[in-house]
């Protein structure tokens, strides 16, 4: 898989990603917060938001390697929403 480009703004490509596509980038974007938080000063007024955007970039990660949600047509639903309702997936 070729390397994100990191000049690129979020919404550069809006392609669809495989689950391991998808883990990948977010592996890589929590090793760039990390070193961000790495270099910051423990005083600095970015410290605190950058450790909740880690937190919530590993959640996410964690989420996409879990299989916790369905893409259907339209929307995304949880799994357990899926399982919840009868007859075949939307």
């Amino acid at each position: 898989m070729p390397t994100p480009d990191p000049t690129a703004d979020d919404w550069s490509d809006l392609d669809l990603l495989t689950v391991s596509e998808a883990t990948e980038r977010l592996d890589v974007e929590i090793d760039a917060v990390g070193r961000e938080i790495a270099a910051l000063a423990e005083d600095s007024p970015l410290l605190a938001p950058a450790h909740r955007r880690l937190e919530l970039l590993r959640r996410a990660r964690v989420r996409a390697a879990s299989g916790a949600a369905v893409v259907t047509p339209g929307r995304v639903r949880t799994t357990a929403e899926v399982a919840a309702t009868p007859g075949p997936p939307d």
